[in-house]
This record gives C-alpha cells, sequence and structure tokens, in this order.
C-alpha cells in the first residue's frame, strides 16, 4: 500500500469534495459538515478550515485544527482532523484526533493508518499526551485506538476517552 497524509489546502478539488459526500454529516460521533454541501459552499469552508488550522477567525468556544487526508496512491480514503490543543469542554468531551473512512473504503486497515500518521502530525506539534475518544459501540474505532497505544482514560455514558503517551 503506497499510503500518504496531505494536509487540506484551498486547491483541494472535487476528488476530496466527493470522498467528503460519502462520509455521513454525523458518522460514528464524527462532524462531516462537507456532506450535502455544494460545491461552490466546500470551497468556502476550505478557507475557513485552512484559517482554522492558522487560529485565525476562530470562534470563541474554538481552538485551532487542521484537517488532513489519507490518500491511497492518487485515491482519497480517509479524512483526519488533529486540535492542536483542548479546552475545558474538549478535554472532559473529546480529544485531539477526529477520523473517518469513506464507507467504501471501510475493513480494509485504513483506519490504523490514518490513526498511525495523524500522531506522527501530533509529535510535530508536541502533544505529549494525545486524548481521543470513540463511540462505545464503534468497535472498530475502538480497537483502531488501542492497536494505535489507546489506554483507557475515562468513560462517559456514551464515549470511551484514550490517551496515547508520545516520545517527544
Amino acid at each position: 500500500m503506497k499510503l500518504n497524509l496531505k494536509k487540506l489546502s484551498i486547491d483541494d478539488g472535487r476528488i476530496i469534495y466527493d470522498m467528503l459526500q460519502e462520509i455521513e454529516s454525523s458518522d460514528n460521533g464524527f462532524h462531516n459538515d462537507v456532506k450535502g454541501m455544494s460545491y461552490e459552499e466546500y470551497t468556502i469552508w476550505l478557507r475557513k478550515n485552512a484559517d482554522m488550522s492558522e487560529g485565525i477567525k476562530l470562534e470563541e468556544w474554538m481552538v485551532p485544527q487542521t484537517s488532513y487526508w489519507l490518500f491511497f496512491d492518487e485515491t482519497p480514503v480517509g479524512y483526519g482532523r488533529i486540535r492542536h490543543f483542548l479546552n475545558d469542554n474538549l478535554e472532559a468531551n473529546s480529544g485531539h484526533i477526529g477520523y473517518a473512512i469513506p464507507s467504501s473504503h471501510r475493513g480494509k486497515g485504513y483506519g490504523n493508518e490514518l490513526l498511525a500518521l495523524l500522531l506522527k502530525e501530533c509529535d510535530k506539534l508536541k502533544i505529549s499526551t494525545v486524548q481521543i475518544g470513540a463511540n462505545k459501540n464503534n468497535e472498530r474505532s475502538n480497537k483502531v485506538i488501542v492497536n494505535n497505544g489507546g489506554i483507557l482514560a475515562k468513560e462517559t455514558s456514551t464515549k470511551n476517552i484514550y490517551h496515547i503517551y508520545r516520545m517527544l
């Protein structure tokens, strides 16, 4: 497999848009705002998310986050996000990383690879304890997190919250 991670760009085109249409708007707790958007709305979303990565034009409750695409050769097969740090709400209920694999690409090991590559990006951001939440009923995601070093830190009524300790 030739997999690589590409950071969101304002020049990302139809191939990314089409992949994002395959991920539900709320996919096992992962929010995909692009589902159902027009292509024109998507181009505006790209600019907003590029700014978000730089900490520009954030609403008061938001933190900077960077979006990435997982590619198999020239085909996008996954979407991931890294929050650069956590606020109180995110620390209590979520985490640094979110990711989703389009339904047509599930069961091929892409989730494991995507999370491993996102963790390397967390190293660059100097996040030594990476927190990730997964819905309790999402067996695949819980397994992916554990396979990548996740240790269950706490549980809410609907989520497992894991920590992955990194050597920086």
